[in-house]
């Protein structure tokens, strides 16, 4: 029996425009209404994502920030903040790198400290709160801040991913898209954030189901019996998922979905 559906939202619940279609908003409501726990999982912030499901709050589980960061009905299960003296060399780091920029995210906004146009328009994509500053450092005092991100012009992948290995023994690093790479603390990810929304509720990985399409989910599938990537998922995580549904125009996961519900 399945207590639990988690999905990511970009490349998978999201169509290809960035689009949420609205048929969703109907299935979430009658899963719910059937005792079913929803889950966006995602990197982006938790109020990017309330902007998403503003009609639905009160009804779903809201996975941020790449699991730093776990909120029920607008209070938060878990956040993981990284200590303050930790974020320094990572982002002087990221500043001394050509083509990349820190994106500090904390519990009340996001900090970035250009009003760079394509930064700018790449941060409001993810991040509903941001705020420009002259120094995200000194600005992080004020807030908790539970995942430094990094903007990258180039490929990620194969640019600023590479180049940040050299924290791996302080942070966990992960590829969380094509332009972005994010840092948090050890241990740090999807996964864990679904293992928090579990125990919280007394739901187990085999009454579980996970939805991704990129290397940031992967951690998630780990935690759930029937993990499924959606047809347009990068390789990599479709070896590591059970299952495969359809892409994300194609409505994927709704399609999965009516295959395990019979309400649907």
């Amino acid at each position: 029996m399945i207590r639990l559906v988690a999905a990511d939202m970009d490349g998978t619940l999201l169509n290809s425009a960035g689009k949420l279609p609205e048929v969703y908003s109907g299935v979430i409501r009658l899963l719910d209404r059937h005792g079913v726990l929803f889950a966006v999982a995602s990197g982006r912030q938790y109020y990017n994502l309330l902007n998403h499901f503003e009609d639905l709050r009160d009804r779903i589980v809201f996975l941020s920030e790449n699991g730093a960061r776990v909120t029920y009905r607008g209070n938060d299960l878990f956040l993981d903040a990284i200590p303050f003296a930790d974020l320094a060399a990572p982002t002087e780091f990221i500043r001394s790198q050509k083509g990349t920029d820190p994106v500090l995210c904390g519990a009340r906004s996001a900090l970035i400290e250009s009003d760079d146009p394509l930064l700018v328009e790449n941060t409001a994509k993810y991040y509903a709160r941001y705020e420009i500053v002259p120094d995200v450092l000194e600005a992080a005092k004020s807030d908790r801040i539970c995942k430094l991100a990094v903007f990258d012009r180039r490929t990620a992948e194969h640019n600023s991913y590479a180049r940040l290995q050299i924290f791996q023994e302080r942070f966990t690093v992960t590829l969380s898209g094509e332009c972005w790479t994010d840092l948090m603390n050890p241990g740090v990810n999807k996964g864990v954030g679904l293992a928090k929304i579990q125990e919280h509720f007394g739901i187990s990985p085999r009454e579980t189901m996970a939805f991704g399409d990129y290397l940031n989910d992967a951690p998630m599938m780990e935690r759930a019996f029937r993990s499924y990537a959606v047809a347009n998922a990068h390789p990599e995580l479709k070896k590591r998922c059970r299952f495969e549904t359809l892409s994300n125009d194609e409505n994927g996961v709704l399609a999965a979905l009516k295959q395990q519900f019979s309400f649907l």
